[in-house]
């Protein structure tokens, strides 16, 4: 059952929720996410990637093609929310880019005493938690449409 995130800025019932862990790597170039990873939930539009034939190379040196992107708002455990685009493509779990979250005006700790996403302005902070050496968070998706939803 998926769970409402407690500080939620909406007003949506809790089974109207999805709940995807993120792995936050610092190797990643881009967010990706898998194709079915929200699927019937978050259209895949063409993104300027997709157009210009972008691929990906992965660890074993082969390349994945950009299938296109999903853009959402995502709401974290502590209710905080992010814009998150996503790449499409076939990895095997969803990854948040450092070095794209960095650009956005956040700082990343990794930390054996806690690790965490902090927003340059605001100083939130969204906590990671370290699962089999990634570290990881989760989100919340509403079902519902961004137009449906209010987002």
């Amino acid at each position: 059952m998926a769970k409402e995130p407690s500080g939620a800025i909406c007003n949506i019932a809790e089974d109207e929720w999805v709940e995807i862990d993120v792995a936050v790597d610092s190797g990643a170039t881009e967010t990706m996410m898998r194709e079915d990873t929200l699927g019937g939930i978050i259209d895949i539009t063409e993104g300027p990637a997709c157009r210009r034939g972008v691929t990906y190379e992965v660890v074993d040196g082969s390349e994945i093609p950009n299938l296109g992107e999903r853009k959402f708002l995502g709401f974290t455990e502590a209710g905080g929310q992010r814009g998150v685009t996503a790449q499409i493509c076939a990895v095997n779990k969803t990854l948040m880019s450092v070095s794209k979250v960095a650009a956005q005006g956040n700082k990343v700790v990794f930390d054996d005493d806690g690790s965490y996403i902090e927003d340059k302005v605001s100083g939130e902070r969204t906590w990671m938690k370290q699962v089999g050496g990634m570290y990881m968070l989760k989100m919340w998706v509403s079902r519902k449409t961004t137009k449906e939803a209010g987002l």
